[in-house]
């Protein structure tokens, strides 16, 4: 004890001793921070968005994989900022999508957010890989409530919400849609079943509502993955030594095998900054936290498998806040906080980023619900449901296909006599 207070008395000495030196450079630094956040909230404060629904047919034959390209094609079209002025005096930042599923009552739908000059992009390319779907842009469905968490429980309503993160690595891939498809078309399932099932069992006035944010990611996440494969392959790597020199054997688990396949397949597409996050509302008579917590947590445990990457709550940011765990105090108003956080952050669609201090960032203000994945894996969790979904008339959908006019049609250029009732313009 005596010599920690020692070593104390020592630092605060030699600290005080050089303020001169490390004061201007820490001040200068945070002076880099503020002005980084100030500028990129500047920049997110003019950025226009656009809010739109996509009603999908009575019948839809087109499955997951459909829903993969869209995402690859909507990967190149987002970019960063091209130089240090972009990024540090405009505050650019690199925008994101939303890809969301509601429920209202048991009544489901599907939206997506993008910023307002992406509209046209975005529009065409869901068009190109389902046809059949109809686009409408809609008011955003959050504004039906009140904009506070404190006004929202004084109109009688509670919240539970959380955010979803990873159980390893994001370099080991979730289970996909392709381990869900069988030769048989009766005994095939639709990943996103078992999500719709539990969007379709809430009551009157119950209201979930889940959201993918999605930002194209760089090459770094490829590159770090094949720095992950290779030194998992040096570790099970053994060098044996014999009359005839020396020799490489590999000492590898059937287990860790399947783990290195999967992993290089997963880094061999592009891939996307991710964050899940959900929110429950109801009114307080009728409320009940079983469903956000144990219903979705279930439908996304699906994607898990022992060779495979699984996802879990972050307790960080769940608003259930249990007085046993750390850090122990003052759990009500812990709670309180948590949901007028993810409240807000819900409806701003809001997903986290680094700050200057890119050493700190990566370890503390990287929210573990950050993480990447790939368009194979999105669209295992996000696609618009086939038809072999069985709760469809719970699901917005459209009465009517629409169709091409046919290629005869009467009309201009097919000469001046035309049929009875029909007259030239």
């Amino acid at each position: 004890m005596l010599e920690f207070n020692e070593f104390t008395q020592n630092l605060f000495h030699v600290a005080g001793a050089t303020w001169f030196i490390w004061l201007p450079l820490v001040s200068v630094l945070l002076f880099f921070e503020a002005w980084i956040s100030y500028a990129r909230s500047h920049y997110k404060a003019k950025t226009s968005w656009v809010f739109f629904e996509v009603k999908i047919p009575r019948e839809i034959r087109r499955g997951p994989k459909a829903m993969e390209q869209l995402f690859s094609s909507l990967h190149s079209f987002i970019s960063g900022p091209s130089d240090w002025y972009d990024y540090y005096w405009e505050g650019e930042i690199k925008l994101w999508y939303s890809f969301e599923i509601v429920s209202f009552g048991g009544d489901i739908h599907f939206y997506v957010k993008t910023p307002a000059k992406h509209k046209n992009y975005v529009e065409a390319n869901i068009y190109a890989q389902y046809p059949d779907v109809e686009i409408a842009e809609v008011e955003d469905y959050t504004l039906r409530m009140p904009s506070r968490y404190e006004d929202l429980q004084n109109a009688g309503y509670e919240l539970w919400g959380t955010e979803l993160k990873l159980e390893k690595d994001d370099v080991y891939p979730i289970r996909l849609y392709e381990e869900f498809e069988t030769p048989s078309e009766y005994s095939t399932l639709d990943p996103i079943s078992s999500l719709v099932e539990v969007l379709n069992s809430l009551r009157s006035g119950e209201e979930l509502w889940v959201q993918l944010l999605i930002s194209p990611a760089g090459s770094w996440w490829q590159e770090r993955g094949a720095r992950f494969v290779k030194n998992m392959q040096e570790k099970t790597r053994v060098v044996t030594e014999s009359g005839d020199g020396k020799k490489v054997t590999v000492d590898r688990t059937p287990g860790e095998e399947l783990a290195l396949k999967a992993i290089e397949h997963n880094i061999s597409k592009p891939g996307y900054q991710t964050m899940i996050r959900y929110v429950y509302l109801a009114p307080s008579a009728i409320y009940s936290k079983n469903t956000p917590w144990y219903g979705v947590l279930g439908a996304f445990n699906q994607y898990s498998s022992k060779a495979h990457n699984s996802f879990r709550h972050n307790g960080f940011a769940r608003t259930a806040v249990l007085w046993y765990h750390w850090p122990y105090f003052f759990p009500k108003w812990r709670q309180k906080y948590r949901r007028e956080k993810i409240y807000r952050l819900f409806r701003n669609r809001e997903m986290v980023e680094s700050g200057f201090f890119t050493f700190i960032s990566t370890k503390f203000t990287i929210s573990p619900s950050h993480f990447v994945l790939n368009t194979e894996e999105l669209a295992t969790i996000y696609h618009y449901p086939s038809n072999i979904v069985l709760t469809a008339p719970s699901i917005q959908r459209i009465e009517s296909r629409k169709v091409s006019p046919p290629a005869q049609l009467p009309g201009e250029g097919l000469g001046e006599e035309l049929p009875e009732g029909f007259r030239k313009k």
